[in-house]
């Protein structure tokens, strides 16, 4: 009995393994309802997997770095079991112009930062998905980012025309970090190195400042700024050019002053040639081989020439001096040559009286006068009374105590003068009161003998 009993618990317990081996092969092949969510979208799934990997890996779903798993890996599955994969997102950082991508599931850029080991200050350039940002707006950054770029500041020294101060920058080029330090540059202005060069850490940045100054030229007035030292450099960086004889107030070699006004003196100079003409002279020569009152041009006079070379001076088109550099006779004059004639001849004229001789006889214009048209005076220059044959003349035609005879008048004695008449030789015949007789015409006078020692050859009009 004891050994039947024995078989009989046997078999049960090979009959109660069987039946779990039955149990667990139905349960195994029964598949499992769980919920898949990949980026937010849930898909229901039915799977024969037995882990959250298995799962995975059934779906064909692939794990990136940084993505995030919910629960593990590793975590059996079971009905009504909820699997979360959390895509980490792609975030681009350049820092200094090197390239880093990050799979973080940090969306947050002060986050991102800091799970990259990357610190930056208020000098450093920030750009968050290409805007500018300060690092006290990156906590509170309102949307997911994509990428970020840091440009660390580094230091440069300035000198600003002597004024020196330390600066840092994230600019690229020196003409950014000029501006980014608030510094205005004038056309004129040198900067060394150029606005074009790269920065560089600990870059010495010159400025060399134009002075401005004002330039009177042409009659413009022109604002600039130059560079240089002189008046000279000043006007090469003005592109105003001093031609022949210009000059400049003040001079070119003058030191120039921040403000100074420079005049341009345009000068130009002409030369004129001038021809005038040298007047002869008339030259009077005794000649005894012809009668007195006879003449004859011995000599054509000619007129010569003279040239006159003269510098003119203009100074901005004022003439401000002359020079005579060089005179000239071109041909000289050549003088008028008459021959006169000593030559006295006594001829005889009929007379009332009878026949009277003269040595001169003289074309003259003859008036007549009487005591009362002079208010009574009868006194004539030579003491002599006034009456009919006293005659009046110039006495250096007719000298004094010369007896003349005119036709219908008679003879007469020179003894009288009068004040200068508007004919070049003139007689004024006298008259008493009783016997006037008005004279206004030209007559000949016949000057009667003797001859004088002294006599004028060359009276007017002869």
């Amino acid at each position: 009995m004891s050994r039947w009993r024995s078989l009989l618990i046997a078999l049960a317990a090979i009959v109660a393994l069987v039946l779990c081996a039955v149990v667990a092969l139905f349960i195994s092949m029964r598949p499992q309802a769980v919920t898949l969510i990949v980026n937010g979208e849930a898909i229901a799934a039915q799977t024969h997997a037995q882990t959250v990997r298995e799962l995975l890996r059934e779906r064909g779903i692939s794990l990136n770095q940084g993505d995030q798993v919910q629960p593990g890996l590793e975590t059996p599955l079971s009905d009504d079991l909820v699997v979360q994969v959390i895509r980490a997102r792609v975030v681009t950082l350049i820092v200094d112009g090197q390239l880093s991508v990050l799979n973080t599931m940090e969306s947050n850029p002060a986050d991102i930062l800091d799970a990259a080991n990357v610190a930056v200050d208020d000098s450093d350039r920030i750009i968050v998905d290409g805007t500018r940002a300060t690092p006290e707006q990156l906590r509170n950054w309102p949307v997911p980012v994509n990428s970020l770029t840091i440009r660390r500041s580094i230091p440069v020294r300035i000198d600003d025309d002597g004024t020196q101060f330390d600066f840092r920058t994230t600019a690229d080029t020196v003409g950014e970090a000029l501006y980014e330090a608030d510094i205005t540059l004038y056309l004129a202005d040198q900067v060394t190195p150029g606005a074009d060069e790269p920065v560089r850490p600990d870059l010495q940045i010159a400025i060399r400042r134009a002075r401005p100054i004002t330039i009177l030229s042409d009659g413009a007035s022109i604002q600039t700024r130059v560079q240089g030292t002189t008046v000279s450099d000043a006007l090469a960086n003005a592109g105003v050019a001093l031609i022949g004889l210009d000059y400049t107030i003040p001079s070119e070699q003058s030191r120039l002053v921040q403000g100074m006004t420079i005049r341009v003196i345009r000068v130009e100079e002409t030369v004129l040639v001038d021809e005038t003409d040298l007047p002869y002279e008339t030259v009077y020569q005794a000649d005894d081989t012809l009668e007195l009152d006879q003449r004859r041009v011995l000599q054509t006079g000619q007129i010569g020439k003279q040239r006159t070379v003269t510098r003119v001076r203009l100074e901005n088109g004022a003439e401000v001096g002359r020079q005579v550099e060089e005179t000239t006779v071109v041909s000289e004059a050549v003088n008028h040559v008459i021959a006169y004639g000593t030559n006295v001849v006594i001829r005889t004229i009929d007379t009332p009286q009878g026949p009277r001789q003269y040595w001169r006889r003289l074309r003259m214009y003859a008036t007549s006068y009487h005591p009362a048209a002079l208010g009574g005076d009868d006194v004539t220059a030579t003491g002599r009374r006034l009456t009919t044959g006293i005659v009046a003349s110039n006495p250096n035609a007719i000298p004094y105590g010369t007896e003349v005879y005119v036709e219908n008048y008679g003879v007469g004695l020179m003894a009288d003068t009068g004040g200068p008449r508007r004919f070049a030789l003139w007689i004024d015949l006298g008259y008493s009161d009783e016997d006037f007789v008005s004279w206004s015409r030209y007559v000949d006078v016949y000057l009667l003998t003797p001859v004088p020692d002294e006599i004028d050859y060359t009276l007017p009009g002869t």
